[in-house]
């Protein structure tokens, strides 16, 4: 059955006795929202909390981070949890620190959580790991916890600090808080586990982080060789799909030049075709320019011109003037005429 644990809560106690190790009214839960899975810690929960915790006589166990923090929770014992009482919006226990974690595989734990509760309580906290009964529906935004089972009651880092004081494994406690802060994330691998390969080897496939021989063994690591096949034949297969990957890269490369270049000379094209057509526009507007000019002279009317000499004007008709001739001219002339 899958277990959740709360949010770390700024470690606070009531007193030390540093000879025994009791650190007595040890905060391990309040009232507040826990957004890591859309719930709420009521009143209720509280009361939950204090009727498991007292429940076992022995107490409840107290360990050096949450065990999904760390390659192995072997060595991470520190004592138990006894006393629970809840007052007002919070529940406390007393820690009873075991002399074994004095000699633990992280060292001398026993010393360092006295010394650190001490001097520096807003660098760690007190997180409850639980197994969940069904949320119950209240007013507010979120549903209020409900707790079947109080496995543990585990000193953690604080988010909010630093340095991660309680990280074994970095790597571990960082994809724990990230899978905490994420529950949809959680639930998809867990429903479907063949998306998180696919994502990593896309993932580091598209980029330079992780070093190509180390991308290799991630592939093979995620990707195993069928039983029976032999490491050289991995090896080749692997060497193949190395030279496949290359040639089919550059014929890409070779399809981007190609592609790259029709399209310079399509736009070289385009541009030689607007500037040729912005010459025909301008040779068109001077012949409709001259076309109007034409046009005009056309519709002009005839200039009359009167000439200068008092005996003759211009400006008549050319039978106007035969007869305006004869009528000017001397009468011996018009003899003439009239014999010849």
């Amino acid at each position: 059955m899958q277990s959740f644990s709360t949010p770390p809560i700024a470690f606070s106690f009531a007193n030390i006795d540093q000879e025994t190790g009791i650190l007595q009214k040890v905060i391990v839960a309040q009232v507040g929202k826990v957004k890591s899975y859309f719930e709420q810690i009521d009143a209720t929960t509280l009361s939950q909390i204090e009727k498991l915790g007292n429940a076992k006589e022995a107490g409840i166990k107290a360990r050096f981070g949450h065990p999904n923090m760390c390659s192995s929770s072997f060595g991470t014992y520190i004592g138990r949890f006894k006393n629970f009482h809840v007052e007002g919006e919070k529940v406390f226990g007393d820690l009873h620190l075991d002399e074994v974690c004095k000699e633990s595989p992280s060292g001398n734990l026993f010393g360092y959580i006295v010394k650190m509760a001490k001097n520096n309580p807003d660098m760690f906290g007190a997180s409850i790991a639980f197994i969940p009964g069904e949320p119950a529906i209240t007013d507010d935004d979120y549903p209020a916890t409900r707790i079947e089972e109080l496995l543990a009651t585990d000193l953690v880092d604080d988010p909010a600090a630093t340095n991660s004081l309680f990280a074994v494994d970095s790597f571990s406690y960082q994809a724990t808080q990230f899978l905490d802060s994420n529950p949809a994330i959680a639930s998809l691998i867990a429903r479907k586990p063949d998306t998180i390969i696919e994502f990593m080897l896309k993932y580091f496939s598209n980029n330079q982080t992780m070093k190509k021989e180390l991308f290799q063994r991630l592939r093979n690591l995620l990707n195993p060789a069928p039983d029976g096949v032999n490491e050289d034949t991995v090896k080749k297969y692997n060497q193949t799909i190395e030279q496949l990957e290359a040639d089919y890269q550059g014929q890409i490369s070779v399809l981007e030049a190609d592609h790259q270049k029709k399209i310079t000379d399509y736009q070289q094209q385009l541009a030689a075709s607007k500037e040729q057509a912005a010459q025909y526009q301008q040779q068109l507007s001077g012949l409709n320019d001259q076309i109007a000019s034409l046009q005009d002279q056309l519709k002009a009317s005839p200039t009359i011109v009167d000439a200068s000499d008092p005996q003759v004007k211009i400006g008549h008709s050319e039978e106007s003037f035969g007869k305006q001739l004869l009528k000017d001219m001397p009468s011996h002339l018009k003899d003439k005429l009239k014999k010849s």
